[in-house]
């Protein structure tokens, strides 16, 4: 077992149990504590696992704002697989909405100058890996917040509101089984359904860890998109 792919089998392991001792978590996955001590120093770092007393808990971030880092690190590769897939939709001269979520910033590997797309995004972070590209880009400006480097608020509302998007694909916390989407952040929900307002198509980029979970603020359910792309089918109650 890889690396990365041992870091995931950990916070599967500990999403089931919350608490677990090291030597635990080293009989379940065939490795020596040392191994363990040192995924969880890598985990710790993250912000995803927390040490304490007798071994190491999850940390959960239910309806408060996980920082940029946790959410680029968690799931990167399913991530990156889904918006592989939703990036075969745009056609070429396209304008794209693209919220800050990590989800949707995976999208930007995925296109190059030739396609002469032009996205449109609140993500100080997506600006930077639209600039390596070449890719023409906008930014929305507004407020800027600090854990997710994203603009919101008003100006970044207003911004948006001039404009109009052929697709806009976007993530957030959660999704429950009856296909509503939410999360944490009320500013970011705010401007999602904005850009939602202003775009022909809308898609949800989800990986399956989100499915069944709820935050307090609604962004809209799955009646309301085109589409959603996610790593596993999934099935609502709808």
């Amino acid at each position: 077992m890889i690396k990365n792919e041992r870091l995931d089998k950990i916070i599967e392991i500990l999403e089931r149990k919350k608490h677990c001792t090291i030597n635990f978590l080293a009989s379940q996955l065939y490795v020596t504590p040392i191994t363990i001590r040192r995924d969880i120093a890598i985990l710790s770092e993250q912000g995803r696992v927390s040490k304490c007393y007798g071994g190491v808990s999850i940390v959960t971030h239910s309806n408060r704002e996980v920082p940029l880092a946790v959410r680029e690190a968690y799931n990167s590769d399913t991530k990156a697989a889904i918006a592989a897939n939703a990036a075969r939709l745009i056609t070429k001269g396209s304008t794209i909405f693209l919220d800050a979520s990590s989800t949707a910033a995976h999208i930007v590997d995925f296109l190059t100058p030739e396609q002469g797309v032009t996205v449109i995004t609140n993500s100080i972070k997506t600006l930077m890996r639209l600039a390596e590209r070449q890719i023409t880009a906008y930014g929305t400006g507004g407020r800027l917040l600090h854990n997710s480097l994203a603009f919101a608020g008003a100006k970044a509302e207003t911004t948006v509101s001039t404009m109009h998007a052929d697709f806009m694909f976007f993530s957030s916390q959660g999704i429950t089984l009856d296909g509503n989407i939410t999360d944490f952040s009320e500013a970011e929900t705010q401007l999602r359904q904005v850009m939602m307002s202003r775009a022909d198509k809308c898609y949800f980029l989800c990986d399956s860890s989100k499915v069944g979970k709820t935050f307090l603020f609604q962004v809209c359910n799955i009646s309301d998109l085109s589409g959603v792309f996610c790593d596993k089918k999934l099935e609502f109650n709808v």
